[in-house]
């Protein structure tokens, strides 16, 4: 799995991510700014997501063609509790 961060507040709405993995990334329609579909999202937050590891090259795409630098995209470690 791949953990997905946008710092929306940091968005300039150039629709860069959601043109490079729109199956990830939406245009929020309250503000513009970019979001993580809901059904990817953590705990509904609309900045920070996991998606499955199918995804990583256009997330990757993704972080490195947005001009604010506000999307990370990290594998999710496992966690061995």
């Amino acid at each position: 799995m791949i953990l997905v961060t946008i710092e929306r507040e940091g968005c300039i709405s150039c629709g860069q991510c959601w043109g490079s993995c729109p199956q990830l990334f939406i245009e929020d329609h309250r503000d513009g700014k970019s979001s993580i579909i809901e059904g990817y999202r953590i705990a509904g937050k609309p900045d920070e997501g996991s998606a499955p590891d199918r995804f990583e090259a256009c997330l990757k795409e993704a972080e490195e063609a947005c001009p604010a630098e506000v999307i990370r995209v990290s594998p999710i470690q496992p966690s061995f509790d």
